[in-house]
């Protein structure tokens, strides 16, 4: 019966007009979910309000030129990360960023099978769906590797739900701490790039998109970008993060685009990949508070930092609850960056050295 549902047949429209109406309808998604106090509402507000349209019929249709030019930004925001400061933390929180990468290595290793076993998934999608963290850049990498890009948001989705309101709960009910509303704290940015600051960003896009339409490197469109900018930022060359419109902007674009693909698909699948990811979204909650009872005698962090800084939820929904305790911030924002930016740079890099070994 479930598997029978099929989408609403509705007449196409020019592919302008479906490419609008597809940004407004994202547009809305994000605006709904920012005003909810929902995390990553832009990218996940439009990626579900898109793709419940296109699971009922509604002609939607992604820009691949714009989401290529997002994908740069995309990378340009990655390497705004790399800082002086952040690098300073790396050296001073060496060992606790080993727990991290054995973390990531333990916790994908077992959601690889959990979604090969209940999720049905070929081995190429289940890889891209079972990294802690990374939704937009795994969407975009496992497109490029030949994926099934429809079912890996479903994976990360439900994982940045499940953690975002389950950390909270759990440190209300069990910790005691009162945790606020996720809507109560902004990552508004103060200040802006200034014109020099700004042409030295958009000069790593341009040279980043030209760099990998020429050379042969797998996802170059975000990982070139992301290293240009990343020498920027390091050598304090640029101080300032991105403007806020234009990450939003690029969250919509992306979410809307993966939304999109929804178009044709069945409920069942969905069905199917939900499920598998509950399961691998509670061994990664069990693993990372394994490892924080384990390793925070032994790095002098308390458990309840050293779980923040585990639990594969968003940057800023992490540091809110972390404020909100009183607790290490900056170790907690320093060990997410070093997760984000490991999965999106060694993450891809590590699938085609495993895919050639096979070959």
């Amino acid at each position: 019966m479930l598997a029978a549902i099929a989408p609403v047949a509705v007449a196409e429209l020019k592919p302008s007009v479906a490419i609008l109406l597809t940004l407004v309808v994202g547009t809305t998604g994000g605006a709904l979910f920012n005003f909810w106090g929902l995390p990553l509402p832009w990218m996940l507000g439009s990626m579900i309000f898109v793709s419940a349209c296109a699971i009922l019929g509604v002609p939607v249709r992604r820009s691949m030129p714009l989401r290529n030019i997002m994908i740069v930004v995309l990378g340009i925001l990655l390497g705004s990360f790399f800082t002086p400061g952040v690098f300073s933390d790396l050296t001073t929180w060496g060992s606790a960023l080993l727990v991290m990468l054995v973390y990531v290595i333990v916790t994908t290793t077992a959601a690889v099978l959990i979604f090969r076993r209940l999720g049905y998934m070929d081995a190429t999608t289940a890889y891209f769906s079972s990294t802690p963290g990374g939704l937009g850049i795994m969407v975009i990498a496992g497109e490029e590797a030949g994926a099934d890009s429809r079912l890996i948001p479903i994976a990360h989705a439900t994982r940045v739900f499940l953690v975002v309101f389950s950390i909270p709960l759990y440190f209300v009910t069990v910790v005691g701490v009162e945790v606020p509303s996720i809507s109560t704290f902004s990552t508004s940015a103060t200040s802006y790039p200034d014109f020099q600051e700004f042409i030295l960003l958009a000069s790593c896009g341009l040279m980043g998109f030209w760099l990998a339409s020429r050379i042969d490197l797998a996802f170059g469109r975000m990982l070139i970008p992301m290293v240009l900018s990343g020498v920027v930022y390091y050598l304090d060359l640029v101080t300032t993060p991105l403007p806020t419109p234009l990450i939003t902007v690029a969250q919509v674009v992306i979410g809307s685009a993966i939304g999109a693909q929804f178009r044709g698909m069945r409920l069942l699948s969905m069905f199917r990949v939900g499920i598998a990811a509950i399961g691998a979204t509670a061994i990664m909650l069990a693993v990372a508070a394994g490892f924080a009872k384990l390793f925070s005698p032994i790095l002098d962090i308390s458990e309840d930092a050293l779980l923040l800084a585990l639990a594969p939820g968003g940057l800023a929904e992490m540091s809110l609850i972390a404020i909100s305790m009183d607790s290490d911030t900056a170790f907690i924002a320093t060990l997410h960056i070093f997760r984000i930016t490991m999965i999106a740079a060694a993450g891809p890099a590590l699938f085609r050295l495993l895919r050639n070994l096979r070959h």
